[in-house]
């Protein structure tokens, strides 16, 4: 029996009604598909429907629904390929009473895994080409629909396809952000295929559910900060604060008040209390970046801190308890600084229980090419342009180029090549920064591992580096510090402190 389009039954107008409402109703893309399949499924007799896409040549259900208006699980999100494949290329609305014993459904694996019987699946079109399917399904009853309702389901689909068009786009585009999402956090954002880095992120998984200390040494732009929040993220503290502060970029007398926090009245400018860092970070974890330029008078009270829980605001007489992980990082030698007594021996072995060193980046060849073509990705899609391809000349020009700023150095120039290419030009070397096509006018950037330098300390290599940087960028501190991956406070205060003039000569 066909739709009687002249007279149509009350059931019949009754479901097109609730589906038009449902069609009308404000509300989340998310929630006008399910309240579509959800009248559907109730109008006519259905256990189980679903929104279908295809996707990259696969079929799968976008929004799932049951007869309860529930939502399916994951596994439970299965319609048979098949059947999918022949209304998305016909075109056509397909009604099968038994495909357990329907040729040739019959035969397909799928159909009999699923145990189906009564299968009603029709087009969602626009445009002449068919973006989705309703596929509705009974698996307990055989010839559960009849070819009235095929009709039906065709008027559905005719009626309510322009209105889903962008709801179905919105849906796709939603679990592709969820899936990116899943994966962002299972990698922590760390994209690597070096050996030792590797190593890095097992001892991170190991480590991150105890309350110990941990002090990530590397170079600025190697990724510390990532590393501390994978800390966080993996730990029993990640639903409490992550509370992040630079010791680099505070002038030295706020840190202590920014620190520990302060009461009103402590000082001049005092007019109400300040809770501070560690107060805030209560129940949950403290990320010190740069410790090493912690003034050495702050030390003791952060010590104790790590060792009883206990501090005191600035101006206050009262101890304060505080339950905090404490995560550092320094791109300094502190063994050195301890040495040097810039540091303080009993805070250095307080905060090193554990201690991770993230290698640089010119000693991870293998990385430098996949963190490159991610970053042009990442970019492109920021700037709504076509991803530019890297000529294998261009890859290993970066390759060869010591990167002093690390992995925020590389994607930095991935953003500028991105944002300078040429569509359907493939990125060649005369499109790089000048400072990476030269690499130093003929010279790396910094010697190599195997390249012999005369022994010095890390501070002297620093201050060489700085030099260095300066040099090439003509004193200008902004660009400077861009290169080096830090903030132009934190430049500053390296300058104060490593004794470098305003105007620095050439490093010898």
């Amino acid at each position: 029996m066909t739709l009687n389009r002249e007279n149509p039954s009350p059931e019949n107008l009754g479901l097109l009604y609730r589906v038009s409402r449902a069609l009308l109703k404000e509300g989340e893309y998310g929630e006008l598909l399910s309240g579509v399949l959800d009248t559907l499924i109730e109008g006519l007799g259905a256990d189980r429907g679903f929104v279908v896409v295809r996707e990259a040549g696969e079929f799968h259900a976008t929004t799932a629904r049951n007869f309860r208006s529930e939502s399916l699980s994951q596994t439970e999100e299965v319609v048979s390929r098949t059947i999918a494949r022949s209304v998305m290329e016909s075109g056509k609305a397909v009604l099968i009473g038994n495909a357990a014993v329907t040729a040739p459904y019959s035969m397909e694996r799928s159909i009999q895994l699923l145990s189906l019987r009564s299968v009603l699946c029709a087009p969602l079109v626009a445009s002449d080409e068919a973006f989705a399917l309703i596929y509705l399904e009974n698996r307990e009853v055989a010839n559960r629909f009849s070819e009235e309702q095929r009709d039906l389901l065709d008027e559905v689909c005719a009626l309510a396809a322009p209105r889903l068009r962008a709801a179905v786009a919105m849906s796709q585009a939603q679990r592709r952000a969820e899936a990116l999402e899943l994966s962002h956090s299972q990698s922590d954002g760390i994209l690597t295929a070096d050996p030792e880095m590797e190593r890095v992120l097992q001892t991170v998984r190991q480590i991150a559910t105890t309350d110990l200390p941990v002090l990530i040494e590397g170079e600025t732009g190697t990724g510390k900060e990532l590393i501390a929040r994978a800390l966080y993220r993996h730990s029993a503290r990640v639903k409490g604060p992550f509370i992040v502060l630079n010791c680099a970029t505070i002038p030295a007398t706020l840190i202590g008040s920014e620190l520990f926090g302060f009461v009103q009245g402590a000082f001049t400018g005092a007019n109400r209390d300040r809770v501070g860092f560690i107060g805030a970070a209560h129940r949950g974890t403290l990320f010190l970046d740069e410790i090493g330029d912690l003034p050495l008078d702050l030390q003791p009270h952060l010590l104790r801190v790590l060792q009883s829980g206990e501090f005191t605001r600035l101006g206050n007489s009262r101890t304060e308890q505080v339950d905090v992980r404490f995560l550092a990082a320094t791109n300094r030698d502190l063994e050195s600084e301890v040495k040097a007594g810039r540091f303080r021996a009993d805070l250095f072995f307080r905060l090193s229980a554990i201690t991770l060193r993230l290698p640089a980046l010119r000693d991870r060849p293998h990385d430098t090419r996949l963190l490159a073509e991610h970053f042009l990705r990442s970019a492109a899609a920021r700037f709504g342009r076509p991803v530019p391809r890297l000529t294998e000349d261009c890859l290993s020009a970066l390759i060869s180029y010591s990167f002093p700023g690390n992995v925020r150095e590389l994607e930095s120039e991935m953003a500028r090549l991105a944002a300078l290419a040429t569509a359907d030009v493939p990125c060649g070397v005369d499109l790089l920064n000048e400072r990476i096509r030269n690499r130093g006018n003929g010279q790396p950037a910094l010697a190599s591992p195997a390249t012999p330098v005369a022994p010095m300390s890390l501070q002297e290599m620093e201050k060489q580096l700085i030099l260095s940087v300066l040099q090439h960028t003509g004193g200008n501190r902004t660009r400077a510090a861009e290169i080096l991956g830090i903030s132009r406070e934190g430049l500053r205060t390296k300058l104060l402190r490593l004794q470098i003039s305003a105007d620095p000569d050439p490093p010898s």
